[in-house]
């Protein structure tokens, strides 16, 4: 699981080409040549210069020698751009897979209501636990109490009105793009009452509604996310029911792309990035990931929460994250960790958001950067939320420039002396006409970037096959 990044192995660079295997290559040319005339003499005696031996056998030496060495150089050039066509696409895979992962929305606005004012100094351990205090179950006890739809109506008043001055402050008008997670099972009459809400206060924006059902917000969030174009408003509550005892609480996000932000803004703005699954059976490897995916940077100190998780898992959550290593607030909580399940545990699904909306309140207070971990019993995910830009890691790999075409430049040398020298031999007349010269240098000139052109083209689409399996190989793996 984790982000599933292929790990493609980097092949090692090639070596440069050598002038000494050129000289070795000629050298041994010349050497055959004369152990040729050695064996090939009449008794004892070389042939004089004027018998006319010479002159083909230097020709076809010289000829043997340039092909030798072209093959040579064409070897070369090619294994030089295979090398660089692979680490060049495994860095690149690398650096689309973080952009992936980087997608993020800023939280321009947050509200985190809950019927206990010192949640958050509990869980950070500012504020002790106290039996004697009366646990609250409502939120806004002044006001009139009418469980049930009305319920979550006056609820959700109270977060509009909180968020659509910054709203139309940032975004006068235009699609938005409405999210709502509840603990209640009627969904459909849920977007029915807000519609009548949202028209009821003559907002200036149209709403895209949508009513999650009770399934994490890791599982959603990510859809979200990829196809966000305008400002996201994201409400999440539990209101009270007839004969029920668990607490209320709302929370509301207001979230924008990063470009519909003053650059002012941008600096400071809290991220929620692209969320990872996550197997809570190989902790380690799949943290490691997520650190290495540098949504937030890693030197900076964090907050880990956690929801949901197994007995096993939770325990082992400390020392996996200290084995990382990944700095902590180590004077927040359990040393840095949050078990956000003492309070959310009844809240199921619900829950995330919720989780979301305290780690971006927590920003205010100091710690920048939060890892938000959920698990259910059939999916679990991994959340970063946090005021840092992410850090693109450019791994350490050298990329080859483009190697210069010798082989293939030499290769279109000898097509064009074979393919002339046949010419000369018939139309001798013909080749040594100026029509014959200009047909030459224009061949010279077509045919010398073409072999460059072709060769490189052949090379990459026979190439490329072989790099995707791999890549789709290792993602299975």
């Amino acid at each position: 699981m984790g982000w599933s990044l292929p790990e493609v192995p980097a092949r090692p660079d090639t070596q440069p080409w050598s002038p000494w295997v050129c000289l070795s290559i000629t050298f041994a040319g010349v050497f055959i040549a004369l152990v040729r005339v050695v064996l090939h003499s009449p008794s004892g005696s070389l042939p004089t210069l004027a018998s006319g031996y010479w002159l083909p056998l230097t020709g076809y030496t010289l000829v043997g020698v340039t092909i030798t060495v072209t093959f040579y150089l064409l070897w070369w050039e090619i294994q030089t751009f295979r090398v660089r066509n692979w680490n060049n696409w495994r860095r690149n895979m690398h650096l689309a897979w973080q952009r992936q992962a980087h997608l993020h929305l800023c939280v321009t606005r947050h509200v985190v209501l809950t019927a206990d004012p010192q949640l958050l100094s509990r869980l950070a351990g500012v504020a002790s636990e106290s039996s004697d205090e009366t646990s609250l179950l409502t939120l806004l006890p002044e006001e009139a109490f009418i469980p049930g739809i009305s319920r979550f109506e006056q609820l959700c008043r109270l977060l509009i009105n909180q968020i659509k001055t910054i709203l139309s402050q940032a975004y006068p008008s235009g699609p938005l793009t409405v999210i709502i997670q509840t603990s209640a099972p009627d969904k459909k009459q849920e977007i029915q009452y807000f519609s009548l809400l949202w028209e009821d206060e003559k907002l200036p924006w149209m709403p895209d509604i949508h009513a999650l059902s009770n399934s994490s917000v890791f599982n959603n969030w990510n859809k979200f996310l990829s196809t966000a174009r305008y400002p996201l408003l994201v409400l999440a509550l539990h209101y009270r029911q007839p004969e029920e005892a668990l607490a209320e609480f709302a929370c509301a996000l207001l979230l924008l792309p990063e470009a519909m932000l003053k650059s002012s803004e941008q600096r400071d703005a809290v991220r929620v990035f692209r969320a990872m699954p996550l197997n809570t059976g190989a902790l380690p490897r799949e943290l490691a990931e997520l650190r290495d995916m540098a949504q937030q940077p890693s030197g900076v100190k964090h907050l880990v929460w956690h929801s949901g998780l197994s007995t096993s898992s939770a325990q082992a959550l400390g020392r996996v994250v200290n084995d990382l290593p990944l700095h902590l607030h180590t004077d927040i909580a359990a040393g840095g960790i949050i078990d956000f399940a003492k309070i959310s545990a009844d809240y199921g699904h619900l829950a995330g958001w919720l989780m979301v909306a305290a780690a971006a309140e927590m920003v205010n207070y100091g710690p920048g950067s939060h890892w938000l971990l959920q698990a259910d019993d059939k999916r679990a995910g991994a959340m970063v939320v946090g005021n840092n830009l992410p850090v693109i890691c450019d791994e350490d790999v050298n990329i080859l420039p483009l190697p210069y075409p010798a082989g293939s430049l030499c290769l279109a040398v000898l097509l064009n002396v074979a393919a002339f020298g046949g010419v000369a031999r018939f139309f001798p007349d013909w080749l040594f006409s100026w029509c014959g010269v200009l047909s030459m240098l224009l061949s010279l000139a077509v045919t010398l970037p073409g072999a460059v052109f072709l060769l490189r083209r052949a090379l990459t689409a026979l190439q490329r096959p072989h790099f995707v399996q791999t890549a789709g190989l290792a993602r299975k793996e």
